[in-house]
């Protein structure tokens, strides 16, 4: 496999691919053992009008080359994802007064950064902000858990984060951090455009980061369990932002 391709794996990150034509699918591979199954078969459509060569594969070169991800038996090679600068992303939104945008700190379980993505798209926010370092960046397991969510919004890779926050402050967009300790989104009338910024799993946003918010909230729980994963906070907060932005006249 070409390093200048991304892998996607599975039926929904492959179609996705194929339908929003974001970007070019190179070369779709299919498992011996998938012949005739409905889904497959539509993606080999989608693949045959969009003149993208096809192939087979033995189940076990796909198991290997996924590490054992769940693949469905299906496996695509494209250009990587568009990577849109800042000032791009800005541009485009310019004048929307209801845009809602996430940020991730630091995040390296690529399961909960597939899962917010995914979230993310499914509710109304047009842009992720992603750092060059330190963050576990467009895998093919993130692709495969976001289930063709990353064709669906604006990704925007920035060398420093706290600053790109800076920037977006100046543009008139307002900075909220997720931590257990800020104010609850029961008592959160948010301000918009927006940015929402969730931390890494282990230790949330970082203090820099966190001076950078115009304010800091949280999800109310109940005492005595485990606090919920970043990506199941992630999309609680973004629902409420999107029931109380969004669809509000």
């Amino acid at each position: 496999m070409s390093e200048n391709l991304d892998i996607l794996y599975g039926i929904h990150a492959v179609m996705e691919a194929l339908k929003s034509k974001k970007r070019n699918v190179m070369q779709l591979y299919v498992a011996d053992n998938k012949a005739g199954h409905r889904a497959v078969e539509e993606i080999i459509r989608l693949a045959k009008r969009n003149n993208v060569k096809i192939d087979r594969m033995d189940i076990k070169m796909m198991d290997r080359l996924t590490k054992g991800g769940n693949h469905q038996g299906v496996l695509a090679k494209a250009q990587p994802v568009r990577l849109m600068k800042l000032s791009t992303a800005l541009y485009e939104s310019d004048g929307n007064k209801k845009d809602l945008w996430l940020a991730v700190d630091e995040m390296t379980d690529p399961q909960n950064l597939g899962a917010i993505i995914r979230s993310a798209a499914c509710l109304g926010f047009s842009t992720i902000i992603l750092p060059q370092r330190r963050t576990v960046g467009l895998t093919p397991a993130v692709y495969k858990v976001a289930c063709g969510a990353v064709e669906r919004v604006n990704i925007v890779e920035v060398s420093n984060l706290s600053n790109a926050l800076l920037d977006l402050k100046e543009e008139g967009f307002w900075i909220y951090g997720a931590d257990m300790d800020g104010q609850s989104i029961t008592q959160t009338d948010y301000a918009s455009p927006a940015v929402l910024v969730i931390g890494s799993e282990g230790t949330g946003i970082r203090e820099k980061t966190a001076e950078n918010c115009d304010q800091i909230i949280s999800i109310p729980q109940k005492g005595g369990v485990e606090s919920l994963n970043a990506s199941a906070a992630a999309g609680i907060i973004m629902y409420d932002m999107f029931s109380k932005v969004q669809l509000k006249k």
